[in-house]
């Protein structure tokens, strides 16, 4: 009787031991892609929190460091000094935080005072994770596990030069194919450590095609909530784990148009709230963090660089993204920048860098790096006539669904019959292997000395456009059978300032007040 009092006992102990005494909250966002002012409100809220328990931590699951003018121009310093202010304890990465190259985002690392978490990535030449995989926090006497992923699919939505060497070879990986896999043994190595609770911060999405967080958490055990970014949704559900056992699954939205609460109760009760930003409180010493990055940029972003005779969109009335998917006045405007500036015989511009739109009226400096705020250059390649129908392949494979590849060009234009099937196939990268058989674009013409000609197969053309799809390969490696020509690497953004020049710094409405017709559609 004595031994069973005293094995009891032994529970008990060992049962408060593994319990908080006061709530634990973990409070988080997603995607904020720079949108600074709502890091006041996180920190707001962190220091309120507080006040109630001293078990908070404060964690992002990325794409933080680009998104507006703030992150381009400093290559996501100005970004990460104000998270820093925050502060955060934990972050994960987001397809974007690999914009401005490896190099930076390593540099970016080590001024965040926050941990970067990442499982599923690592070097091909070392084996190393240049990132831990899982770092374990203690609230008192309660251990929680946090672990980082990113989506697979960086080594297509981020530049897929900046993971390969000199030779096209493959320095890093996602593990296209062991993700699920790794989150799980990260999961059970933090739990053998003593983790009481596991929170995995994701970049997947919920719904994206491949490896997404609502098929990780059906696929796992051992994992209490995963706080998810990627697709921009604003979820709080539970969904069934491989045990059947209930997993909280959650996103903000984008741009803190939420911070979420993951609460943690002294009796093992879990919970998520989304909570509204709109006329919450702002903290005080961020903002002063804030004003001083604004300061910096005011005199660069408020600088007056054209006037738009007007107003060229990236969307439609109802807010529905066009430019991955049709041909916009927006898309051409870009096009014929890359086309007049390089010299080449054609223009492109892809749908994916297209992040803005030029309203009526004066143009700023800042109004054109929210346009094309990835921080590319002007590049210009020679290609054959076949290997550019095979390019317009790509571009049109999806339609009419979204394409971050889909290309509008100056100097070109192509007709497509959507009811004819793509034929279009990938390799194990999700980079363009061939053109199997049917092929969508029924007519390709290039303008030469003002008149429009077939697209010769055997001919060669040169096109001029960004460094990302024709030299690093972009989303799909499109332009990768290109080869490039020697160039001046003139910014993006300075390619606008340079054609608004020839322009004589007016955007004329009777060149841009509609798209010029150079993508067609049969009907």
């Amino acid at each position: 009787m004595k031994h069973y009092a005293l094995c009891v006992c032994s529970l008990v102990l060992l049962l408060c031991a593994c319990q908080p005494q006061q709530d634990i909250v973990v409070l988080f966002d997603n995607d904020a892609h720079c949108a600074v002012d709502g890091y006041a409100t996180m920190a707001a809220m962190r220091d309120s929190v507080l006040e109630q328990t001293p078990y908070v931590a404060v964690v992002s699951a990325g794409d933080f460091v680009q998104g507006d003018v703030v992150g381009s121009i400093s290559r996501g310093q100005y970004v990460v000094d104000i998270m820093n202010s925050v502060p955060y304890d934990y972050v994960t990465l987001g397809n974007h935080e690999f914009d401005y190259s490896v190099p930076q985002l390593m540099n970016l690392s080590e001024q965040l005072t926050a941990k970067m978490l990442c499982c599923n990535f690592t070097n091909l030449q070392t084996h190393e994770q240049p990132f831990a995989s899982y770092a374990i926090h203690r609230f008192g006497r309660t251990k929680v596990a946090f672990v980082g992923v990113a989506t697979p699919t960086t080594f297509n939505t981020s530049t897929p030069t900046y993971f390969r060497d000199a030779d096209g070879n493959p320095v890093y990986t996602f593990h296209q194919q062991e993700t699920f896999s790794l989150v799980q043994q990260a999961a059970m190595q933090a739990r053998k450590q003593g983790a009481q609770y596991v929170i995995v911060l994701s970049h997947l999405g919920d719904d994206t095609e491949i490896d997404n967080s609502v098929a990780l958490i059906r696929s796992t055990i051992g994992i209490d909530a995963v706080l998810d970014g990627h697709q921009h949704h604003v979820l709080n559900s539970r969904i069934a784990n491989a045990n059947g056992d209930s997993v909280i699954l959650a996103s903000t939205g984008t741009k803190f148009q939420h911070i979420g609460a993951l609460t943690i109760t002294p009796k093992r009760n879990i919970s998520c709230a989304l909570l509204p930003t709109k006329d919450a409180a702002r903290s005080e010493r961020v903002c002063h963090v804030i004003d001083s990055v604004h300061r910096l940029l005011q005199a660069e972003v408020q600088r007056v660089v054209a006037h738009c005779e007007v107003t060229l969109n990236d969307c439609n009335e109802q807010g529905k993204r066009l430019v991955r998917r049709e041909e916009t006045a927006l898309a051409n405007l870009v096009a014929d920048a890359m086309r007049a500036v390089s010299g080449a015989q054609i223009g492109c511009i892809h749908g994916g860098s297209v992040r803005a739109p030029l309203h009526q009226g004066n143009i700023t400096m800042g109004d054109v790096i929210s346009l094309l705020p990835f921080n590319n250059t002007l590049s210009i390649v020679a290609i054959t006539g076949a290997q550019l129908l095979d390019a317009l392949e790509v571009s049109v494979m999806l339609y009419p669904e979204e394409n971050g590849d889909f290309h509008i060009f100056s100097g070109l234009r192509y007709t497509i019959d959507p009811t004819i099937p793509t034929s279009v196939e990938m390799d194990e990268w999700n980079m363009f292997a061939r053109v199997a058989s049917t092929r969508r674009v029924v007519e390709a013409e290039v303008e030469i000395n003002g008149c429009w000609q077939p697209v010769d197969p055997t001919a060669t053309y040169t096109i001029g456009g960004l460094n990302y799809t024709l030299v690093n390969g972009g989303a799909s490696g499109m332009f990768a059978s290109a080869q490039p020509i020697d160039c001046e690497p003139i910014k993006d953004t300075n390619v606008l300032l340079r054609y608004f020049h020839i322009l004589g710094d007016v955007i004329p409405a009777n060149r841009y007040a509609s798209p010029q017709h150079n993508f067609t559609v049969l009907k």
